[in-house]
């Protein structure tokens, strides 16, 4: 891997690259996540450079379009919108086995995806601060001037009826078994798709965890793209809100959950929509089984040995009791029994 990677970054350099302190990082249920330093001779002088690699996996808890994902990064670089600078893409499997891209490494530390309790108020405050604007930063974005109009959503259909169906492919795709729940959820959905006023850049999966933050609480870059596209920004409040993120009571570990809505509506401009807010969050939570689904149907099948995959199971019956509340489904009913 360090001499494949190197061979790769001295084509693409034109220089000799040594590759240092190359470690593989753990999570990324949807792409490898390799750290490194890269370092050669230019000029007569020694350059080093932190970068991360990411790697498509041999399955994964989700199905992603990298390719897309470095375009889309490519495009929000300069914005308002704080993500890490990306240096190149490979499609073919020549150098690594299979696709993946380099980009740089940003500056700061991952989150666990409920900020931590115990952190300190003014860390979680310049937190929830920040998380707030780059969120209404991403849906005041003009999209399409930023390039960003090959991103999947801009079909004649409404939105939330784009995002029911897509999913309702997925699951049919990925279950091992049916799950009444999630079908009566659909059935909900369905019935309750709503209009939007506008369609914004969505992040798609809008949470703690998935930024990196300075020492003082600052987010330093938004990370983990794969599922952004076109569509309702009430979307990545409804997946920000759900409870399966929620720590102590607050919106991701940061916010109470009026407070978050409050602070985006006036961070934003755009009106908080408690129905479609909801609407989003059931969902999301849908989402989020199918998404566990995926990665168990992978170690199942043995196309994946990573036993993340498969413990991810475990997180199911959680999701499945927050969608039962969400449908007003009692415990005993025998719709709320899960067979998977």
């Amino acid at each position: 891997m360090n001499e494949r990677l190197a061979a790769f970054l001295s084509a693409r350099i034109g220089a000799t690259v040594r590759v240092l302190d190359l470690a593989r990082k753990s999570g990324g249920g949807s792409r490898e996540t390799w750290l490194f330093d890269a370092e050669w001779l230019e000029d007569g002088k020694t350059r080093r450079r932190s970068l991360v690699l990411r790697r498509d996996p041999t399955a994964s808890l989700l199905d992603s379009d990298r390719e897309r994902e470095f375009r889309l990064l490519e495009c929000l670089h300069g914005s308002d919108i704080p993500v890490p600078r990306v240096e190149w893409f490979e499609r073919s499997s020549e150098w690594l086995e299979r696709p993946f891209f380099v980009m740089e490494r940003a500056p700061g530390a991952p989150t666990p995806p409920t900020f931590p309790s115990a952190s300190d108020p003014a860390q979680r405050e310049q937190a929830a601060q920040d998380f707030v604007a780059i969120l209404a930063h991403i849906h005041r974005l003009d999209w399409a001037a930023r390039g960003l109009g090959f991103l999947p959503g801009v079909e004649a259909r409404p939105p939330a009826e784009v995002q029911v169906e897509t999913w309702r492919q997925v699951y049919a795709q990925e279950r091992l078994a049916h799950e009444p729940l999630i079908e009566l959820a659909f059935q909900r959905l369905q019935r309750t798709l709503p209009a939007t006023d506008r369609v914004t850049l969505v992040h798609g999966d809008f949470r703690s965890g998935n930024y990196l933050l300075d020492d003082a609480g600052r987010i330093t870059a938004m990370l983990d793209w794969e599922m952004a596209h076109l569509g309702d920004p009430m979307e990545d409040l409804g997946w920000a809100c759900m409870k399966f993120w929620s720590g102590g009571g607050r919106v991701c570990g940061l916010l109470e959950r009026r407070e978050f809505l409050r602070r985006y509506e006036d961070a934003s401009g755009i009106p908080v929509d408690a129905t479609r807010v909801a609407f989003y969050e059931l969902l999301g939570n849908v989402k989020m089984a199918i998404i566990c689904m995926t990665g168990m149907r992978s170690f199942a099948e043995g196309r994946s040995s990573d036993a993340v995959l498969g413990l991810v199971g475990l997180m199911i019956p959680r999701l499945l009791d927050d969608i039962a509340a969400q449908l007003g489904v009692t415990p005993g009913d025998d719709a709320k029994r899960p067979l998977v």
